[in-house]
């Protein structure tokens, strides 16, 4: 009867380490918005220099929201909200008027990375290229 305080207390100490793990998790590596259009010259520069990349198709933009939403808001590819503002920058960088497009991309991304082998390897190759030229490792 009494352990129940007992695992009461247990709970708690477990509910704040995940609070604090999910913290640490959701915190953007990056905030300025305004440097989405030189991430996106770099994404384009990457992709060019490869003959498996095809430019401007849905796939490729695909991958560059997937590493734009993980490095300015981590916990919209977990269910999570978006970051304010951020959806309006996509939408001006990729030459997109309608928003809604933004959010259906987004709704498939973890399942592409997780589910498709090219889709992941893609992404991870350009991503570290990306922080490679930003001079940032993660």
């Amino acid at each position: 009867m009494f352990s129940e305080i007992a695992e009461i207390k247990s709970i708690r100490e477990q509910k704040s380490k995940l609070s604090e793990r999910e913290k640490e998790l959701t915190e953007p590596t990056l905030t300025d918005l305004d440097m989405i259009g030189t991430l996106y010259g770099w994404f384009q520069e990457i992709i060019s220099q490869k003959e498996m990349f095809r430019v401007g198709n849905v796939t490729q933009r695909k991958k560059f929201i997937f590493i734009i939403l993980f490095l300015y808001s981590p916990s919209t590819l977990a269910g999570g909200k978006m970051k304010n503002g951020l959806r309006n920058k996509l939408g001006e960088v990729l030459g997109i008027n309608a928003q809604t497009a933004i959010s259906d991309n987004r709704n498939s991304l973890v399942f592409s990375y997780q589910l498709y082998k090219y889709f992941r390897q893609d992404v991870d190759f350009i991503y570290m290229e990306m922080m490679k030229k930003a001079g940032l490792k993660k």
